[in-house]
């Protein structure tokens, strides 16, 4: 009987089967051999619960059969209750050491509730009774895609593949591994195999469409989820479903999965956020109102939908909106996000004394939220900078993490200028830079000045004074917002800031080391050229039509340039050098660029300017200075300097600059504080036009 039973589960005939076990077993009452088979019977046929009591009546006549516990460990597993068949797989491996699906089975349950290690530890008593098994491959790609291996889980993967190529577990994982590693249209024909071969659950039918919609095909991932949307549905799948109509182009549609989402999890934040972009295309703000009121009614302490809630009030609404904000104040009282919303909501009507307000509570609920503090500063900042700056300073001995304490100096360095406490602003600057010095580059070194009797290399790349410039190197110190101008520079093909940050060109006008070696014939200019030309072409660049900002500048550069790079120009980008000083020690550099003092940032400012003095003095090179005093963040007009400068037009095409600068000329303020400094800068100021105070 055993084997007609079996030969019917193989033709798929479960009801079948079924009866002739139910028969076999009614004939063989003390039979444990047709208790196990009436509970293959029973699983097959989806009856988990009957199969489960089949083998606990087998149990009951074979009480140490570790089959049969192993069997009763697969239905408990089946059923989610992961310590039941925890304990019948230990009693399974006690009765015999030797059963292989047991330590495979714990190990998948291990993988189940993330023990990475326990199940790395059942696999290797596993692969004792048979290694290369491709269940065993199976847990063990896994365990490489838990640790985020995502290499090793897919070549393990693969070789599971190979030898069950069948096994459900084996290619659901070799799905797994496929997204892993980026490789969606391979896991889609796996995922589509299994489907195919297996039916499809919605957890494999939610991937597939997953990995559709990755692919930019929502359409065909939503007809992939579609027979997964039918009776109760998971929030998330009908999340997903409204998800990839929208993307398709149906919001209509969308909505009609997204209402049914919000209904079933209305603190979902990603349904509630789709929704109100599906509202937004369909410009329907009643259906908006309608659906979100139903929500809040069932769900008053959600506060994502008191946020979609507040989100379709009209922008002019002013009324309306205080409205939905005191009922959610009320719903919630301690929601920091109703704070967060009141405080901005007074910000923008003008009503600072409630924003004021709003934003204390907000900071007394969540000390560290930096939103409400710069509130704080902002007001306070203009009614009471005395008060601004004890706020601050309270919240310096609290604060966590050096980036939110650099934050903190940064900002009171600024308060105290903006109140006149300049020696006081000058300290926490200098505090700063002590922060930030190992994470700062030293000053650049500077070659000997022309008046030391340098000769330089003949000019032969020069080219007629009308040679159109193919190659531009940008350059400006520290403080002189040259930033803004790499930023108008920005849409020119061939432009690249790549060195100023990781990963920079390694050549000749990156390395500090340049210098040295080019004024003492260290370094050869011919090889030096090469290597940065060569470099272009894997940056992008062709036949030298680049924008070069550079990180620093000397002369030593010019040995370079020269005699080997035709067509090429230099732009240096300055303002008053007392006034880029002040800039440096207050908000630092693009550059990143350290200095250990005033003084010392003083000294090497006046020397890096005198050099560039030289070049103009003594036309060294085809050189245009640019002044930005007054015009370091307005785009026109900064835009306008640099095409006069260069004799072409320069499409600023409606840049935002950054503003993060002080006035031309604030150096004064600070002149009894920082004489020293400023006295070195001034000979070189007045050579550039500047006053001398």
């Amino acid at each position: 009987m055993q084997d007609q039973i079996l030969e019917a589960l193989r033709r798929g005939a479960n009801d079948e089967a079924l009866a002739l076990a139910r028969r076999d077993a009614a004939a063989k009452p003390g039979d444990a051999g047709a208790q196990r088979m009436l509970a293959v019977a029973l699983g097959a046929n989806g009856d988990r619960e009957g199969a489960l009591a089949a083998v606990d009546r087998a149990l009951e006549i074979v009480p140490d059969d570790p089959d049969l516990h192993f069997q009763r460990a697969t239905l408990l597993a089946g059923d989610r209750d992961v310590e039941g068949a925890r304990a019948a797989l230990e009693r399974s491996v006690g009765l015999n050491p030797n059963q292989f699906g047991a330590y495979v089975l714990q190990a998948q349950l291990a993988l189940a509730r993330g023990d990475l290690d326990e199940a790395e530890r059942q696999s290797r008593l596993a692969g004792r009774l048979a290694p290369e098994h491709p269940w065993l491959l199976g847990v063990d790609g896994m365990v490489a895609l838990g640790r985020r291996r995502p290499d090793q889980a897919l070549a393990l993967l693969s070789r599971a593949a190979e030898r069950a190529p069948d096994d459900e577990q084996v290619l659901l994982g070799l799905a797994l591994a496929y997204i892993a590693n980026g490789h969606d249209a391979f896991a889609e024909q796996a995922l589509r195999n299994l489907i195919d071969r297996r039916g499809g659950p919605r957890p494999w039918r939610q991937l597939l469409a997953e990995t559709l919609q990755r692919q930019q095909r929502p359409a065909e991932g939503f007809d992939a989820l579609a027979p997964a949307l039918e009776g109760e549905v998971p929030a998330a799948t009908l999340r997903l479903a409204g998800e990839l109509a929208l993307q398709a182009g149906r919001p209509a549609d969308a909505l009609d999965w997204l209402r049914r989402a919000i209904a079933a999890d209305p603190r979902a934040p990603r349904a509630l956020a789709l929704a109100l972009e599906a509202w937004r295309r369909l410009d329907d703000r009643d259906d908006a109102t309608r659906t979100l009121e139903a929500a809040l009614a069932t769900a008053p302490d959600a506060s994502a939908l008191w946020r979609a809630r507040l989100a379709i009030v009209p922008v002019d609404a002013a009324d309306a909106a205080y409205e939905v904000l005191s009922r959610w104040a009320d719903a919630l009282p301690d929601d920091p996000a109703a704070m967060d919303a009141q405080m901005r909501l007074s910000l923008a009507t003008g009503d600072t004394d409630a924003a004021l307000r709003h934003a204390r509570a907000l900071a007394r609920r969540l000390p560290g939220h930096g939103g409400a503090h710069t509130v704080i500063v902002d007001i306070l900042r203009e009614r009471d900078p005395a008060a601004a700056i004890a706020h601050v300073e309270s919240l310096l001995s609290s604060v966590e993490g050096d980036a939110a304490r650099e934050r903190l100096i940064a900002s009171l360095g600024l308060l105290e200028d903006a109140t006149g406490r300049y020696a006081s602003a000058v300290e926490r600057w200098q505090s700063l830079a002590r922060i930030r010095a190992s994470r700062r580059l030293p000053l650049p070194p500077l070659s000997a000045p022309v008046s030391a009797g340098r000769a330089w290399p003949d000019w032969t790349a020069r080219g007629d004074d009308g040679t159109p410039v193919r190659t531009l190197f940008l350059w400006g110190p520290p403080g002189s917002c040259v930033e803004n101008v790499a930023t108008l520079f920005s849409g020119v093909p061939g432009f690249r800031a790549d060195r100023m940050a990781p990963g920079a060109p390694d050549d000749v006008f990156q390395r500090y080391a340049s210098v040295h070696a080019l004024d003492n014939g260290l370094l050869d200019p011919a090889h030096a050229m090469r290597e940065w030309s060569e470099g272009l072409t894997t940056r992008g660049i062709e036949g030298r039509h680049v924008v070069e900002w550079l990180l620093w500048w000397d002369n030593s550069l010019l040995r370079v340039l020269r005699p080997h790079v035709d067509g090429a120009a230099v732009v240096f980008v300055l303002r008053d050098p007392r006034d880029m000083l002040l800039q440096w020690l207050a908000f630092d550099s693009p550059m990143r660029i350290g200095a250990s003092s005033p003084a010392a940032a003083a000294r090497w400012l006046a020397g890096a300017i005198g050099q560039l003095l030289e070049i103009l003095e003594d036309r060294l090179y085809r050189v245009s200075l640019v002044l930005i005093d007054g015009r370091e963040s307005d785009a026109a007009a900064l835009g306008e300097a640099l095409s006069e400068a260069l004799g072409m037009p320069l499409d600023v095409g409606g840049r935002v600059l950054s503003g993060l600068h002080f006035p031309a000329g604030h150096w004064r303020r600070y002149a009894e504080v920082l004489a020293g400094p400023f006295a070195q800068l001034t000979p070189v100021a007045m050579r550039l036009g500047y006053p001398e105070t």
